[in-house]
């Protein structure tokens, strides 16, 4: 695929049956080759200054990756929660990100 931007999937730190840390680090890889299209956002006012903001993540062609819905991931320096595990279909792949502000 010609263009698209490089994102990084940050894996949280392993734990052991417990819950706790194990001592090895989080890690971070960094993917190429990814088209991003905002999506929607709304505030939401119940009390709350918080602010949800979506974004959908595109690739075309076969996908390779190891991409968890445990994962996060770091798109032009904001750090999202991935929403389920990638959608692979026969054109490409298509991961739904979202950010909770405030």
């Amino acid at each position: 695929m010609v263009g698209g931007e490089d994102i990084v999937v940050v894996r949280p730190a392993p734990v052991d049956k417990f819950g706790d840390p194990t001592g090895e680090p989080a890690t971070e890889t960094t993917s190429p080759g990814w088209l991003v299209a905002p999506g929607s956002s709304s505030e939401l006012h119940e009390g709350q200054n918080s602010v949800d903001s979506d974004v959908d993540l595109y690739r075309m062609g076969a996908f390779d990756e190891d991409i968890r819905a445990t994962d996060q991931i770091r798109v032009r320096g904001l750090l999202y929660e991935v929403v389920g595990p990638p959608a692979v279909w026969r054109l490409g792949t298509v991961i739904r990100l979202r950010k909770f502000t405030g």
